[in-house]
């Protein structure tokens, strides 16, 4: 009587590949919606437009800060 091999799908805790491939296009959408609503909302705040804001490769010029000498 041959013995059935045992196949295990690789899984971390409940997420399998299929689902973090179904779920990527939703997630993808949070989180640049999350990052607009920090960038909107932190763009008031001096450090955060210093340090975080001004330093984007692309649209780090709208927020640019003067350097103090």
């Amino acid at each position: 009587m041959p013995v059935r091999q045992i196949v295990s799908n690789p899984h971390f805790g409940a997420i399998t590949p299929e689902k973090l491939i179904r779920a990527a296009p939703s997630l993808a959408i949070w989180g640049a919606a999350a990052g607009s609503a920090l960038a909107l909302l932190g763009s008031d705040v001096p450090l955060v437009k210093k340090d975080v804001l001004s330093r984007i490769p692309i649209a780090g010029s709208y927020w640019k800060v003067e350097e103090e000498q």
